[in-house]
């Protein structure tokens, strides 16, 4: 898809799992990310989208995510 083929993109991705992971990504991080969305509004954006996507998974059941897992 044009998505994984956009670095913006991927870089947005990245920063998202990264923020998730709230055990690495400290001051330092949030920094650099702040600093990223700032640097062009192509990056805001795709880091808003990615955010958005990443809330939505997180809110689809488990047994929607495996359709093997056991009930």
């Amino acid at each position: 898809t044009q998505e994984q083929d956009d670095p913006v993109w991927a870089a947005a991705w990245t920063w998202v799992q990264r923020e998730f992971d709230r055990e690495s990504f400290d001051d330092a991080a949030r920094l650099a990310l702040s600093r990223w969305r700032a640097e062009d509004p192509a990056h805001e954006r795709a880091y808003l989208q990615a955010s958005r996507l990443w809330a939505l998974a997180g809110q689809v059941p488990a047994r929607a995510q495996d359709p093997d897992a056991d009930e």
